[in-house]
């Protein structure tokens, strides 16, 4: 990581192909892996070795919401939602694994589904700023359009840094 984030990429990836390469598998260095390979956007590469990964520890929640997260990005939602809705099944209470779930419900048009496990979200972290925006744009896709600006409100009221992504929400809709 330290090797990545001084601009020494190459090196930083030779160092962690060899560290996944050890036995017992280390999983932090496979996230760390195909973190790396992602953001020099090797893609391909990020995906096979967080799925090595997985295949090697498979009760590993984190590589599991990293390799939804790689699948999302590729525009693979069939594949992202199965990955999510595994994580979620070993991990029901993580917060950030039902909100990545939600977000590819969104992206399928699943507005309401996503509203409801957005709202389940909130219910664990009332004061979740993103999540709330969030929910306010399924609520105005879903033509509540008071509950989503008052959704909105209540997540941009004393954050001016949500505003942005407020306004956006709303306009978008």
């Amino acid at each position: 990581a330290a090797l990545g984030a001084a601009g020494r990429r190459e090196e930083a990836l030779d160092r962690l192909r060899q560290t996944t390469a050890r036995r017992p598998p280390f999983p932090p260095a496979f996230r760390e892996y195909s973190d790396q390979l992602a953001k020099a956007g090797r893609f391909d590469e990020a995906i096979a070795v967080a799925e090595t990964g997985l295949q090697l520890t498979p009760d590993v929640i984190e590589l599991m919401v990293d390799l939804g997260r790689l699948y999302l990005g590729r525009n693979d939602r069939a594949r992202a939602r199965s990955m999510f809705s595994l994580a979620l099944a070993a991990s029901p209470g993580r917060r950030d694994v039902q909100a990545a779930l939600a977000r590819v419900m969104v992206f399928d048009g699943e507005y309401a589904a996503a509203a409801d496990i957005y709202r389940h979200v909130l219910a664990l972290q009332p004061d979740d700023a993103m999540t709330r925006i969030d929910l306010g744009m399924c609520q105005l896709e879903l033509a509540d359009r008071n509950a989503g600006e008052a959704s909105l409100r209540a997540a941009a009221r004393g954050r001016p840094e949500m505003i942005g992504r407020a306004m956006h929400s709303l306009a978008s809709a």
